[in-house]
């Protein structure tokens, strides 16, 4: 019997839509659409529970002012509408990416994890084709790219770019500072094995465990190149915190 759910147990959004669908076949048309609005709300509450989360693992790494840009979006002005927020960042970096294809670099999702309830509100209405879920909204791609020739990792360039302009918009660094917190961070995650960042949904500890594990260790960076993580965090001091912020 400790099986059997509450009567008053809140259902996964999934259910209420499956039962919705199933309502719209019947010809149940009202109900369904309650059913549909009934899930939303759901998926919607449990979307802030996992911000509220977000918030927690990575409010200790600070705030980076954001600009959102919504080219489809016209205002009276004739130029795309905007908002300025300070977001927290998830640095994910994609590790089944590097071990199906290390010769394309170092990949890292940045997802937007915005500071109030009410900045999250701000950013659906200004896309309102936007993604969020697991507590933010995912934001750019940055990528490390090197050549491994010579049995060497080079170092060569480093890509920034939105990572779907159609959902969540055009993103940048607000101003210099900010991309230069960025830029500090990212040295930190290659260089600080103390520092704690998040790794995501894995089984290391932190960021920078993972990326031993799967640089170093699992793709044996460390013995086919003798490459170091500090490595990395060297190329990136040489990264202009001007090249990373940009008006949008």
């Amino acid at each position: 019997m400790k099986y059997l759910k509450k009567f008053n147990e809140e259902l996964r959004p999934q259910t209420y839509m499956s039962a919705a669908r199933k309502l719209d076949k019947l010809g149940h048309h009202d109900r369904a659409n309650a059913l549909k609005d009934w899930a939303k709300e759901t998926e919607k509450k449990e979307e802030m529970i996992k911000w509220q989360d977000r918030i927690q693992d990575y409010s200790p790494f600070g705030t980076f002012k954001m600009t959102i840009k919504n080219p489809e979006k016209r205002s009276w002005t004739g130029k795309g509408d905007t908002l300025t927020g300070d977001f927290h960042l998830d640095i994910n970096f994609d590790e089944l990416a590097f071990s199906d294809e290390p010769e394309n670099g170092i990949t890292f999702f940045l997802g937007l994890i915005p500071s109030s309830e009410d900045l999250i509100y701000q950013y659906m209405d200004l896309c309102p084709d936007y993604d969020f879920g697991n507590g933010f909204f995912w934001g750019k791609i940055f990528t490390l790219k090197y050549d491994l020739s010579d049995d060497q990792v080079k170092f060569t360039k480093y890509e920034l770019w939105d990572y779907d302009e159609d959902m969540n918009g055009k993103v940048a660094f607000a101003d210099r500072a900010s991309a230069n917190k960025f830029k500090t961070l990212l040295i930190q995650i290659f260089s600080n094995p103390q520092l704690g960042y998040p790794s995501g949904y894995t089984d290391a500890d932190d960021l920078y465990e993972k990326l031993t594990n799967t640089i170093l260790a699992e793709n044996s960076f460390s013995s086919d190149y003798g490459f170091k993580l500090e490595d990395a965090a060297d190329y990136i001091r040489t990264i202009s915190p001007n090249l990373l912020s940009s008006t949008i």
